[in-house]
């Protein structure tokens, strides 16, 4: 009886609390913006006609019956997605090249003259149907530029864009992205017509009718690009957004291309950004890049300066040749996913104890407890005239944490300029100990931090552009991420060693001995040199819980400090330019890195002298072609002397699809000048050497 008391006279108080929420801050979020900003995470798919001639951007001139996957599986697609835990599926329904994965009536450029399916498919209508079968969101990608029109750059391809936007919003169900890129005008085939056509995208393509179709058709949608988005691009394809990032953003108003990586803290348009990257360097798939699938560490680092910077993160999945994803795309997703889940996993600030220096009018209806209570819905708020304040959180029993996640109730605004983290510890106040910046939060901001024991935690808000309103606060602790390390050697010999965790310790060892947590410790502050020929083996160390990575080895051979272009003059021919330029560049073959790269003139004969600084006895050689995106000039087939004697000569197997490094063997034989020869080259004229190295007799 004394409780049901109770619990009346709490239900008559907080009826009668008539405390008005917050002035909103304004711009606000539509509910779409916001449904779609709690998706956080979803995909990306392209597949193609540029799948099936290894372009990334087609010219439009490629025949439709070159489209013709043989075990095309949308739901093989989606299952894979949604268990890497993302939430929807944008799929490339006509990218540049202007050919249709779905039957237009509009064109013949379509699956409908492919010999898929005997040109009865419909791909758009297949991957619809399995994420409703799966419970995904499906949306939809469709290229304003057109490559194979006959009508680009003129009046009728608009209308020709705007019948094909409403098939797309009219057929495939329910859409909840709607993707407009940025790409537009240039060179194409244009129906025959090898030419260039350019365009004023702001006007031709009449986006603000486009967005009054898509809203009466598809009302729930958020766009992207054209002159009206709801969303913004975050202004890199690389996945990550500003440590400091505002949900406001008006291109209109833009004066510097870092505005769309922050937002504008002054513009009067809500436009989150959106991080979209690709697992390979390329978006649509290339058997070369098979060795290229991100690592798990960099898909981690990328989710936490994405969805942890207040942006959304869209990955991108090329499909292969068979239609199905990549198994080495697919494992590294589920790997992904499996990981956050695991750094994620027990809020250790669940139901904690809340206080605040203010709490709006004293009323329960925004206490501090909010920020704890798990419902998305109701924030703790300060007054209208308080814009800091102080949040203290305390942990139920003296905690260890390293992940510390913030969000604000965005509906509304956002406000939050600055703040600053505290944690208690032994009767004393410590700043917490974080790289992460902390400024802006928006809808979630996570920091990342050194693993640290704590009773509680205070939350310093400094600076806000209005009353605060904070809904969510918790606290991880993350296992450490023990990936086998990455060893390299630099030009001036200088071993590196990377983990994919900042705080596991590195052991490794020079002897051919496996590295234990007794071995040398890996300090990166003061990396060692390798002045002579070697082998590294290294281990990744958890002090948190005792376990270690895979073993790591890298065998090195003579260092190339004093390797030496020797043809660089015949290189050159009289151009004095181009020999400084040659000297000074040539060196990119021998830094320790294969995203840096040295490429012969085009005119020169397509083969490299150097002199190895003193006589060794050698029996090999390697080669690793350029490894960067746009990477071209593969050799395929070689010659290579030593003294003028040719010692090996043939062909690189498989290089242009599995680019990685080519180690060739031949007799032993002594010498100091050797000739490397560029006997066949793939992707352009000029020979592209991303590594070059000898091999020596022990």
């Amino acid at each position: 009886m004394h409780k049901l008391f109770l619990l009346s006279a709490l239900f008559l108080f907080s009826a009668c609390d008539q405390t008005p929420p917050p002035t909103p801050i304004l711009p606000l979020p539509t509910s779409h913006q916001i449904e779609w900003q709690k998706l956080e995470t979803y995909a990306f798919v392209h597949f193609g006609l540029n799948t099936f001639n290894d372009l990334e951007w087609g010219y439009g001139n490629t025949p439709a019956s070159t489209f013709n996957p043989t075990e095309l599986d949308c739901e093989q697609w989606v299952r894979i997605i949604k268990a890497a835990g993302l939430k929807g599926v944008m799929l490339t329904a006509k990218h540049h090249d202007g050919f249709c994965l779905w039957p237009s009536q509009y064109t013949d450029y379509s699956v409908k003259n492919s010999p898929w399916k005997q040109g009865r498919g419909d791909l758009v209508k297949e991957l619809s149907d399995a994420c409703r079968k799966y419970g995904l969101k499906f949306g939809i990608y469709l290229s304003p530029w057109d490559r194979n029109h006959a009508d680009y750059g003129r009046p009728a391809y608009v209308e020709y864009f705007h019948n094909q936007m409403q098939e797309l919003l009219s057929n495939y169900g329910e859409i909840f992205e709607y993707w407009f890129d940025g790409a537009n005008g240039g060179d194409g085939w244009y129906g025959g017509h090898s030419e260039k056509r350019n365009i004023d995208a702001r006007t031709y393509y009449k986006y603000e009718e486009a967005r009054r179709t898509i809203q009466k058709l598809q009302p729930q949608a958020v766009i992207f690009g054209g002159t009206c988005p709801d969303i913004r691009w975050i202004g890199n394809e690389e996945g990550w957004a500003g440590e400091t990032n505002w949900s406001l953003y008006d291109e209109a108003a833009q004066k510097y291309p870092a505005e769309l990586i922050h937002g504008m803290p002054k513009a009067k348009r809500w436009t989150p950004g959106e991080c979209d990257v690709s697992i390979r360097p390329g978006w649509f798939y290339h058997a070369r890049e098979d060795h290229q699938v991100k690592t798990l560490a960099h898909l981690v680092d990328l989710y936490y300066r994405s969805v942890g910077r207040n942006a959304n993160f869209l990955l991108n999945f090329p499909v292969g040749l068979n239609g199905k994803i990549h198994p080495l795309d697919s494992a590294r997703a589920l790997e992904w996913r499996q990981t956050l889940a695991a750094e994620l996993n027990q809020n250790l600030l669940k139901h904690a104890k809340a206080e605040a220096q203010n709490t709006r009018g004293n009323s329960r209806k925004y206490a501090p407890s909010h920020t704890t209570d798990g419902d998305w819905d109701t924030y703790w708020a300060t007054d209208d005239s308080i814009h800091h304040n102080t949040l203290t959180l305390f942990f139920p029993q003296k905690q260890t944490f390293n992940r510390l996640l913030l969000q604000e109730y965005i509906p509304l605004g956002q406000r939050i300029i600055a703040f600053q983290i505290d944690y208690f510890q032994q009767g004393q106040w410590y700043p917490l100990e974080t790289t992460d910046s902390m400024t802006t939060i928006g809808y979630k901001r996570i920091i990342r931090c050194q693993t640290t024991e704590a009773e509680k935690i205070r939350i310093h808000f400094t600076r806000s552009r209005g009353p605060l309103c904070i809904n969510n606060v918790e606290a991880y602790l993350a296992p450490p991420l023990l990936t086998e390390p990455v060893i390299s050697r630099q030009a001036d010999n200088t071993i590196l060693i990377q983990s994919g965790d900042p705080e596991t310790r590195i052991y490794y060892t020079t002897d051919h001995s496996l590295p234990t947590p007794s071995s040398t410790l890996y300090d990166p502050a003061h990396p060692f040199k390798l002045n002579s020929k070697g082998t590294i083996k290294a281990i990744a160390y958890s002090p948190q819980n005792g376990q270690q990575s895979p073993l790591s080895c890298r065998q090195f051979d003579i260092p190339r400090n004093h390797f030496h272009l020797l043809n660089s003059r015949q290189l050159a021919g009289n151009d004095k330019t181009l020999l400084q330029e040659l000297t000074k560049r040539s060196k990119l073959m021998f830094d320790g890195d294969a995203y840096t790269a040295f490429y012969l003139p085009a005119k020169a004969k397509q083969e490299i002298h150097i002199d190895l600084g003193k006589k060794y006895r050698l029996n090999g050689f390697t080669y690793t072609p350029d490894q960067r995106r746009w990477g071209g000039g593969v050799i395929t087939h070689y010659e290579f002397y030593v003294e003028d004697q040719l010692v090996a000569a043939g062909e690189f197997s498989n290089i242009v699809h599995n680019p990685i490094e080519q180690q060739i063997s031949f007799p032993p034989t002594n010498g100091q000048r050797i000739r490397f020869v560029a006997r066949t080259i793939s992707g352009g004229q000029k020979a592209g050497i991303g590594e070059f190295t000898v091999l020596t007799e022990e």
